[in-house]
């Protein structure tokens, strides 16, 4: 058998096989190298898989066999790197029961090799310690220390995990071994920024080393980590109660620090219950401290929270306002946008963001989805928006730094899942905005640290609305495949037919049309089935979106055929699916098409009717409004007309420059300004004509017929406003582009007199 052959089996976990084959090979060949590191390697295994098969621990005789394959290694090569790596890595926790010098020619001899600092200087912080050499001990973790920084500077989460170990096992020795408690505390004071651990118990014990010395910051900042990760175990909690109460007792003794307070309040914020403390008034602690640091945000931010889950708006409202002038938390500002809204129903200005962390950002901006769900309409989309677009860029550029740069202090909760997660909030966010390259971008940085459905579907949306439907295609299928299995039937089947729409694009219309054939069938199924029944209001949301998408689908495939049978179709999805509102808005498009405008105008008010305002994207408000405004008004119905095309314009206006959609903008324009010409309404349409010139000089636009006919009703407004001259002049203007324009010669002509004198000037 060839050595990879044997490889082969050790990395599929056929250890006796490969154990087996080993011998016989080594038989042949009794100072391989590679065969005999494999071997040591394979009876390790063997060990760990007995030992937790008994349930017992291993002892230095278990690997007895093992360390004698390591030292013949080193006999023929005495400074073999693997051989003398798993030596010292085998045999570190019994350096005890091992000879020191030995030993320690042994880290000797691996420090020639230059990638191995960190582990030698691991190996002789093991080795001096448990041969009670604790100063050297603490000398190799210093090494250690300054290596980690350097090593890991932009791997956050090694490092982080690496400087812990290594301070704990540094605060021991000093603590137990030397004496030296204050230089402990000096230790922890200055890694804090890196420590990574979620044990209560642990921060719980550096706070009282804090009180010990009279580090009030310090004591303060133990106990809100211990809060942080506290609240699971009753034993534990206890455990905060304790330190709580002799925090207390230094408060009320005259203490001033804030960061005991703020541990204080987290407390009582998280433990009211538990603590037994006075429900009744929940704000007498937050107003004491209001009282003693009145330009401090965080007694305002808890008191006003009290407030509001009490359910009390106006009353909490100053406070939360208070908290966000002087600093907030990312979640002061969701709290404070809830509040304001449900005193006001307007959503207030953020001039100030504070700096928070990147999680809490993350958390801050969810629950503001939340809320920004529970209130969305086509009205407010755009303000939420840019609230949550807020939120998700923060905490994405929080987590860059948290990450690359050491900003912000460790957080146990923090990892590249949570990473990929934010990337694809501000990525969907941004998706809204149109800005389909930087989703492109920030999706694909999202996917360098987890491979995250969400993020592959965010991305093929972005390569959708781009129309490279390529490589869109192409990252729809990646989610398909089989090994993703992380996401439920209804995001199937919307994902499906983006699919069917991409084959489409691409020419693909037989297989399209096979995939749109199964994934109806599929949805039917699925609507039918006893699952459904169960699924929550979220459920029926993404399975009504997943249907929208396949009508599209449907839409695309049908209007490609162009045959007589298209309205029969959509109609006979409406008898199939009466309360589907989907089925109104492709039939009042379709209806749109054909010129039948009435029809068009009762689908879209079957539409309006059976889609939830909030649920309707803002593109489908705005087409709702367009196209019955128009139908109107190709029916004659001006007023009905105007009031449509209204709602699509103040839409559309107050999206313009984050949308950059002048030119659907324009196209509103110019069928408001015809619906006032008919309404005569000569101020209105001198006010919007002047709105479209505008829009012509800031967009650099060319003259064309859309502004001649616009400038024509203007001018013919300020003739019946009695400003002839006015008139005149724009009659002139649209002249001097279009000499030969005959509407605009006609004016010229039945406007007469002092035609010729007003020429001249």
């Amino acid at each position: 058998m060839k050595f990879q052959d044997l490889v082969n089996l050790y990395e599929e976990g056929r250890y006796e096989d490969c154990l087996s084959e080993l011998e016989v090979f080594l038989v042949l060949n009794p100072q391989d190298i590679p065969a005999l590191l494999l071997k040591a390697n394979v009876l390790k295994e063997l060990d760990y898989q007995i030992s937790e098969e008994d349930n017992k621990e291993l002892s230095l005789n278990d690997f007895q066999e093992v360390i004698t394959l390591y030292k013949t290694i080193l006999e023929i090569e005495p400074n073999n790197e693997a051989a003398l790596f798993g030596l010292l890595e085998t045999t570190r926790f019994f350096y005890k029961d091992l000879d020191y010098d030995e030993y320690a020619s042994y880290i000797e001899r691996l420090s020639v090799h230059e990638d191995e600092l960190e582990n030698v200087c691991r190996f002789s912080a093991d080795l001096n310690y448990l041969h009670e050499k604790y100063t050297e001990s603490v000398r190799n973790i210093n090494e250690l220390l300054a290596i980690y920084e350097v090593l890991y500077v932009h791997d956050r989460i090694s490092k982080c995990a690496l400087l812990t170990e290594s301070v704990l096992f540094k605060a021991m020795i000093l603590r137990e071994n030397l004496n030296q408690h204050q230089q402990a505390l000096a230790e922890f004071k200055k890694y804090k920024h890196d420590i990574l651990s979620n044990n209560v118990l642990l921060y719980l014990d550096i706070g009282q080393l804090a009180m010990e010395y009279h580090d009030y910051e310090m004591m303060g900042w133990a106990g809100v980590k211990a809060v942080l990760y506290g609240n699971e175990d009753p034993e534990v909690d206890a455990e905060i109660f304790k330190y709580y109460e002799q925090v207390m007792d230094l408060l009320n003794g005259g203490l001033e620090n804030k960061q005991c307070i703020y541990f204080a309040i987290m407390v009582q914020r998280n433990f009211r219950e538990e603590l037994g403390l006075d429900l009744s008034d929940p704000l007498i602690e937050a107003k004491r401290y209001i009282d003693l640091y009145p330009e401090w945000f965080i007694p305002y931010h808890f008191a006003g929270t009290y407030i509001l889950e009490g359910g009390n708006y106006e009353e909490a409202l100053p406070y939360l306002a208070k908290a966000v002038e002087l600093e907030g938390f990312s979640i002061t500002i969701h709290r404070y946008i809830l509040t304001y809204y449900e005193v006001y129903k307007k959503l207030p200005e953020i001039l100030h963001w504070p700096e928070d962390g990147p999680i809490d950002y993350f958390n801050s901006g969810c629950e503001f989805s939340e809320f920004e769900n529970s209130i969305g309409s086509p009205i407010l989309d755009m303000p939420l928006l840019n609230y949550r677009l807020q939120f998700f860029k923060r905490s994405y550029l929080g987590f860059k730094a948290y990450f690359h740069k050491n900003k912000f202090e460790a957080n146990y909760f923090i990892n590249s899942q949570l990473m990929s997660m934010c990337c694809n909030n501000y990525a969907l966010a941004l998706s809204s905005k149109r800005k389909y390259d930087e989703v492109i971008d920030i999706c694909k940085e999202g996917l360098t640290y987890s491979r995250f459905w969400e993020l592959y579907n965010t991305l093929a949306d972005a390569y959708f609305e781009k129309g490279e439907y390529e490589d869109a295609l192409i990252n729809y299928h990646e989610l398909l495949d089989e090994s993703f299995k992380e996401f439920d039937l209804p995001n199937y089947l919307r994902i499906s037919a983006y699919v069917t729409k991409c084959e489409f694009k691409l020419g693909y219309i037989k297989e399209a049309e096979e995939r749109l054939k199964i994934i109806s069938q599929e949805y039917d199924e699925l609507i039918h089935s006893a699952d459904y029944t169960t699924y929550d209001e979220e459920d029926l949301f993404v399975t009504r979106q997943a249907y929208m998408e396949i009508q599209n689908a449907r839409f695309d495939l049908i209007n490609h055929r162009g045959d007589s049978e298209t309205l029969k179709d959509w109609q006979k999805e409406l008898e199939s699916k009466p309360d589907d509102a989907s089925n109104w808005y492709m039939l009042m498009q379709n209806y749109f098409q054909l010129e039948q405008y009435d029809q068009c105008i009762a689908c879209a008010n079957n539409y309006q009717a059976t889609k939830p305002l909030q649920e309707m994207a803002l593109i489908d408000y705005r087409k709702l409004h367009y196209l019955r405004g128009k139908s109107y008004f190709l029916l004659g119905n001006y007023a009905a007309a105007l009031q449509d095309l209204l709602v699509a314009y103040d839409s559309t206006k107050s999206t313009l420059v984050e949308e950059e959609s002048y030119g659907d903008f324009h196209l509103i324009l110019i069928h408001v300004v015809r619906a006032y010409f008919h309404l005569q309404d000569w101020e209105n349409v001198i006010r919007i004509s002047q709105e479209s010139q505008e829009m012509y000089v800031a967009e650099n636009w060319e003259e064309d017929d859309d502004w001649a006919e616009m400038t024509l009703m203007s001018a013919e407004a300020s003739f019946e406003l009695g400003d002839q001259e006015i008139a005149k002049e724009k009659i002139q203007a649209i002249l001097k582009i279009f000499p030969k324009h005959v509407k605009a010669i006609e004016k010229k002509k039945s406007w007469g007199s002092g035609w010729f004198g007003w020429l001249k000037k």
